[in-house]
């Protein structure tokens, strides 16, 4: 009788060990928190895979001038000195994500080439020449004071420009055209020289080449046979006679 008192009461508390075992991890998993981490890939244009042009010059005082070649043509944002930005993210490589979506902007690729623009104050290099200096409400074209302008144009076909208070903030659209100016008010902005390159690098993404199958024709009499070959299927005729090919 002792034996089976002890069977007993180990089957009893090793149930027992088992539901509190269950309960314990129930009651942990139903107060553990969940993260759950989404990282979503950039859907913002210029993409890594973009490669977007855009024309860009200086006005001072009715000077047009175009940047220099940049010091830097492995960056993601680049002129070749004429003056054209030519925007490629994955130009710069590992680097490819500093320029992509709201990171690619204007701002960002005049200081890369020492160029300073606010809505009151333009800064030149010393690359620019005679143009370099600093332009400001102390300045003035002739006997008529300056003022800071940034004209931007949707399009190489696009007529009429809008103003910019400042470079800071803004993006680039393939195809655009901007003029950093410092002209008295009133006075006539030319457009970026750069304008026809452009609009040829728009027009060369948009071309499309349509290759045509040719058809064959072959006759033959007499006792021979006449095969007209087209897009789409072969018709085949016998009759008697000489011998004619066409092919076209």
């Amino acid at each position: 009788m002792g034996w089976y008192t002890i069977l007993l009461a180990v089957c009893v508390i090793g149930l027992g060990l088992i539901v509190f075992s269950r309960h314990e991890r129930q009651q942990a998993a139903s107060n553990a928190s969940t993260t759950t981490t989404t990282t979503q890939a950039n859907t913002t244009p210029p993409l890594l895979t973009d490669h977007w042009q855009v024309a860009l010059s200086v006005d001072v005082c009715g000077q047009v001038q175009n940047l220099p070649r940049s010091a830097n043509q492995s960056s993601g944002i680049i002129t070749t000195g004429n003056g054209v930005v030519d925007i490629e993210p994955a130009r710069a490589g590992t680097k490819a994500a500093q320029f992509e979506g709201a990171k690619a902007t204007l701002a960002k690729f005049l200081t890369s080439e020492d160029v300073g623009l606010t809505a009151s104050k333009l800064t030149l290099p010393k690359s620019l020449g005679k143009l370099a200096g600093t332009y400001g409400a102390s300045r003035k074209c002739g006997t008529k004071p300056g003022r800071v302008q940034l004209l931007i144009w949707s399009s190489p076909s696009a007529t009429t420009p809008f103003a910019a208070p400042s470079p800071a903030g803004i993006g680039y659209g393939d195809g655009e055209m901007y003029m950093v100016a410092f002209v008295p008010k009133g006075a006539t902005v030319a457009r970026p020289p750069a304008q026809k390159l452009v609009a040829a690098f728009l027009t060369s993404q948009t071309t499309t080449t349509t290759t045509k199958p040719a058809s064959t024709t072959t006759t033959t009499k007499p006792g021979g046979t006449t095969t007209t070959t087209k897009p789409g299927g072969t018709t085949t005729t016998t009759k008697p006679g000489s011998t004619t090919t066409t092919t076209g």
